[in-house]
């Protein structure tokens, strides 16, 4: 029989009633899930891209939100940005129109920038999916990670109820 709904949360961002013990014991038992972290970019990444690995792992450092079992994920993601950065570069560059004198001066983009367009499209894909996942985003990280909330002070006049 195989469970549906909506997947287990970790037990910082869990909310309701939760017993300290039970909370406890999912804790210990999210810690023996942590892997550790020796990151380093695959020697296949261009210059670019593992510039860009750093800074995402120089970045994501405090959260602790990256391991090794997400570097694949991030090396797709630095690969798509690097060649996201470099298609932009080249249809900045050539620009996205021509004109042409045999219809009046008016204004087209010749096939070879339709498919660097479309390029350009499926690397922003990959790039968004890729950073979802990673929890690159601010509100992907609210999803992640939520800060623990102060804990209530005991009410000193309860000792008289």
């Amino acid at each position: 029989m195989t469970r549906t709904g909506r997947p287990p949360k970790l037990s910082v961002v869990s909310t309701g009633k939760v017993g300290k013990e039970q909370k406890l014991k999912r804790e210990i038992a999210e810690s023996k899930l942590k892997v550790k972290r020796s990151l380093k970019a695959p020697t296949w990444l261009a210059k670019e891209a593992k510039k860009e690995f750093n800074r995402v792992i120089k970045e994501s450092e405090p959260l602790e939100i990256i391991d090794n079992l997400d570097l694949s994920i991030l090396a797709i993601y630095c690969n798509a940005y690097a060649s996201y950065v470099d298609i932009s570069t080249q249809i900045n560059n050539i620009g996205l129109t021509y004109k042409d004198e045999k219809y009046e001066n008016q204004l087209f983009v010749s096939n070879s920038m339709n498919r660097m367009v479309r390029m350009q499209k499926g690397f922003i894909e990959t790039i968004m999916a890729c950073s979802s996942k990673l929890g690159l985003a601010t509100s992907d990280r609210l999803r992640l990670v939520v800060p623990k909330a102060e804990e209530k002070k005991e009410n000193p006049f309860i000792k008289y109820l």
